[in-house]
């Protein structure tokens, strides 16, 4: 029987190294492709694995790539996905979100491929919103990063209603792992009590008076696989549980027994432009249209927990 291929567009990202390796765990043959491809060290060898380079802007290159994989699963996760430097990088931030899908998603109607594409959207397409946010709440981003995404979003649904292509849109909520980069907030807390402990140092932060709902990547993975099973829709990835930034950072200097009040700094130097005070998802009625359980384990608490033993062990290494 002929393995199942899935082709993961920017696929060194946490989504997309953790994705893969499920993926081989189901016997798929995975294709990453990345700007500059490199293996990273959660992803193990593999002869199932191949890591290509490609520019998301050259379609014969992906044309080619497409033609000789001839893929069952593609996953788009490329992009610039800091919404705090897509103001600083707003042409970049809009190309690789919008422009990279649009390339491929054109190309897999063109020559007529029998896939399923992924798209990663994001609760940034979505301003301040009163209550949960919905599918169908209003999209008012306040950043580059949120409005190439949402061009995205409408653009796969545009191919998935008119054109009749197997087209998802995960909107995805914030999501951690040991993958993500120690600049994002939730990183950035847990290294902020492991450096209060360790050197009595004080760490500068913007506005912490904010809450959402913070994922692991290996639950959120798991989920975006089952939806995928289902027939091409939209729908929200997120756990349902809101924390706010406050409450992490208690969660965080709590673990060495410390007092936060002592070693957070205010900035405005890392204040976010139009920052949104609160996001809540009505992540269930997309479980329940769909018959999907969904059963979180790593959350809140635990997420600072795994992040600080993981970057204490990193530090010995």
């Amino acid at each position: 029987m002929k393995k199942l291929v899935a082709i993961i567009v920017g696929g060194t990202g946490q989504f997309g190294l953790t994705i893969a390796n499920q993926l081989l765990k189901k016997n798929y043959k995975v294709i990453i492709t990345s700007r500059t491809p490199q293996k990273k060290k959660f992803i193990k060898k593999n002869s199932s694995l191949s890591i290509y380079k490609l520019d998301i802007y050259n379609k014969l290159q992906i044309s080619k790539l497409l033609d000789e994989f001839a893929p069952n699963l593609i996953f788009y996760f490329a992009g610039q996905s800091s919404p705090s430097k897509s103001f600083l990088m707003p042409r970049e931030t809009l190309r690789s979100n919008f422009l990279g899908c649009k390339n491929f998603i054109e190309i897999i109607y063109k020559k007529k491929i029998d896939c399923k594409f992924l798209n990663a959207a994001s609760c940034e397409m979505f301003g301040e919103i009163k209550g949960k946010i919905k599918i169908l709440s209003k999209k008012l981003p306040v950043s580059p990063y949120g409005k190439a995404k949402l061009k995205s979003y409408e653009l796969v649904q545009k191919y998935r209603t008119e054109k009749k292509l197997k087209a998802y849109n995960a909107i995805i909520f914030n999501t951690e792992s040991f993958l993500r980069n120690k600049s994002f907030l939730i990183p950035k807390i847990c290294m902020a009590a492991i450096s209060a402990n360790k050197k009595n140092q004080k760490t500068q932060f913007g506005n912490l008076n904010i809450s959402r709902e913070w994922n692991w990547c290996d639950e959120q993975s798991t989920m975006m696989l089952k939806f995928l099973k289902k027939k091409p829709q939209d729908f929200i990835l997120s756990n349902g549980k809101n924390y706010s930034a406050i409450q992490m950072v208690g969660f965080a200097f709590e673990y060495f027994k410390l007092d936060f009040n002592n070693y957070i700094v205010k900035s405005e130097k890392f204040l976010r432009k139009k920052d949104i005070k609160n996001k809540f998802s009505d992540y269930n009625s997309c479980l329940i249209r769909n018959k999907i359980s969904r059963n979180d384990l790593v959350y809140g608490k635990k997420i600072i927990i795994k992040l600080i033993k993981y970057y204490l062990n990193e530090s010995k290494s």
